[in-house]
């Protein structure tokens, strides 16, 4: 019989699928729950030993001599410390240990809570991976949990054998942790590691049949080789691969769906969701990785990551290669044999793409952006700063070669400016393009003064405050807006710009913008910035008016129902309809 606390059997779970069966415990009440189920399951070898500094060296003893991994048990507080000796031993000569130490209620950590120390990362530097986790209330603690249990257990072999913590809390009380009612352990997921010895015609065999979508996050070091086995594996599945910018992929069979955030809708997610997605590159920045409808209920996510970094965004990671992207898409080609050509899965992705509709944009920063992008010459770097910049860069075809960058990885205001000068400095052959808003360039605004070259063109859409504040929250919400939270302002960036030595050109409407652009985008003997005065409400509103463009019909019918039920039937009647429209 085992313990019924879900964190107890997802660790039984995953040891037993990943063939860990040596336990050496020490005895205590926060692992009772999870020894005595243990030692109720004839999978798992079980030693006694009441000290935990000889337990850990008697595990260390064991997994050198056997080359597994072996765990360690304890209770909470100075018996985890007792682990410390051994943890740095084995991570000194490579030795796979798994210290599993059960902790408190963090809340009350040094607040009259017995036997309540801090153990978390309290082996850092000597152990490959540490994690920490809590009970588990909801879905999204289960899916941490699991989640973190298999990043700590694919670390043990990974570039080199060592030791990892599993820190996981057991606030419960006596009687749920000594009551053990199920039979059996339900199996939870397992993230399968591949790096070498791969058998490439089981994972082919996975594919055939399956809709496959291929998602590129950012990858600042493409080559055409690249691109070339991705497509081909494209065309040999009839998949799709979807990628923005920051990926530095895209093709005409390569889609930039970033303009897609609020297309979705029941009818078309079912034709849409992928069995199977292949996700490389770093960040995922376009709107449907927060569509959770879009790869729930059966899709599964294949990672390749040479680093071994985890990307379990869509919370259905089921394999991760631990490999270079093109090694994988290379043994993968080679083990394909394309049975039909049809490319239904792609063209219902890129029939959307040509819904889209845009509102008209008048002189907002949509249109500046637009503009440019249509003007700008081919094999030149863009660099963009945060949010909106990044966003709409993404809703326009930019022209062939353009490499793209951003800070899209912290994603913060900081930086975006003196990031993209050490850039442009090492490529002065080529012009070289940042786009950024007026708060994003005056915080970094010390980057100026430095001897830059002159290929370097920057484009500030100044509106005098975060118009992404405006979007979020309104005036109509919040009157003083502009004062506090979107740090409104009244500053122009001429002066900056002829103290730097720039050429300074200043814009506040198409005409002047069309007439601009035509030296923006020329090679000159100096660095040029480029002022286009908007207005941040305006921003916002036409940005919004996007989005709301391009949603579903259908759905935008269903909200207005939904809210004309809410305001004016009584509840029994709100029933009864909704009853009605299950049907």
């Amino acid at each position: 019989m085992y313990s019924n606390i879900p964190g107890v059997q997802i660790l039984i779970s995953l040891l037993k699928q990943f063939n860990i069966k040596h336990i050496v415990a020490s005895p205590g009440s926060r692992n009772a729950a999870l020894i005595h189920s243990l030692e109720n399951d004839d999978f798992f070898k079980l030693y006694s030993i009441v000290d935990e500094r000889s337990a850990a060296y008697f595990a260390l003893g064991l997994s050198e001599k056997l080359n597994v991994p072996v765990c360690v048990s304890c209770t909470s507080a100075t018996a985890t410390c007792n682990y410390m000796p051994a943890i740095q031993e084995a991570f000194e000569r490579n030795i796979q240990l798994i210290a599993l130490t059960a902790d408190r209620n963090p809340k009350v950590k040094f607040h009259m809570d017995d036997q309540n120390i801090n153990q978390v990362d309290m082996y850092e530097g000597y152990v490959k991976y540490a994690v920490d986790v809590p009970n588990i209330k909801n879905e999204e603690d289960y899916w941490y949990f699991n989640r973190c249990v298999n990043e700590a257990l694919l670390h043990l072999d990974y570039n080199g054998k060592g030791p990892i913590q599993i820190n996981f809390e057991m606030n419960y009380g006596l009687e749920e942790l000594s009551n053990f009612p199920c039979k059996e352990i339900k199996k939870t997921r397992k993230i399968e590691k591949y790096s070498d010895n791969i058998n490439w015609d089981d994972i082919t065999k996975k594919i055939y049949g399956k809709k496959v979508l291929v998602l590129c996050g950012s990858n600042y070091y493409t080559d055409n080789l690249l691109k070339h086995n991705i497509l081909k594996f494209r065309n040999l599945t009839n998949g799709v691969v979807i990628a923005d910018y920051y990926s530095n992929l895209i093709d005409n069979e390569i889609l930039n769906v970033s303009c897609l955030g609020n297309f979705y809708n029941n009818k078309n997610l079912e034709q849409l969701k992928p069995d199977i997605i292949i996700l490389l590159g770093n960040v995922i920045y376009m709107p449907l990785k927060y569509n959770s409808n879009l790869f729930a209920n059966g899709t599964e996510t294949w990672q390749i990551s040479k680093e071994l970094r985890l990307n379990d965004g869509f919370k259905n990671v089921k394999k991760i290669f631990t490999i270079d992207e093109n090694q994988f898409f290379y043994n993968i080609n080679k083990k394909i044999r394309k049975t039909e050509d049809n490319k239904e899965y792609f063209n219902l992705w890129n029939n959307m793409l040509n819904l889209v509709k845009f509102p008209s944009l008048d002189f907002t920063h949509m249109n500046v952006i637009k503009k440019l992008i249509e003007k700008m010459p081919n094999d030149v770097v863009i660099h963009t700063s945060v949010l909106d910049a990044i966003r709409i860069t993404n809703y326009y075809s930019l022209p062939e070669g353009v490499k793209c960058f951003g800070n899209i990885g912290a994603d913060g205001i900081d930086g975006a400016l003196s990031t993209f000068l050490g850039q442009a400095s090492q490529n002065i052959d080529k012009l070289a393009f940042l786009i950024i808003g007026d708060l994003s360039f005056i915080y970094d605004i010390n980057a100026m003064y430095i001897d830059i070259p002159s290929n370097v063109r920057i484009l500030v859409i100044n509106n005098y405050a975060g118009s992404e504040f405006y979007r979020n929250f309104g005036t109509d919400k919040i009157p003083t807006l502009r004062e506090y939270i979107a740090a409104g302002h009244n500053s122009s960036m001429k002066n900056i710009a002829k103290i730097a030595n720039y050429i300074y050109m200043c814009v506040t409407n198409e005409a002047e913008l069309e007439e601009a652009l035509n030296k923006f985008i020329n090679a000159c003997d100096k660095p040029i910035l480029l002022e286009a005065i908007t207005d941040a409400d305006s921003d916002a509103r036409k940005l919004t008016e996007f989005w709301e463009l391009n949603k579903p019909t259908f759905q935008t019918m269903k909200t207005k129902l939904k809210q004309w039920l809410k305001k004016f039937l009584n509840p029994k009647m709100k029933d009864k309809i909704k009853s009605i429209l299950r049907r």
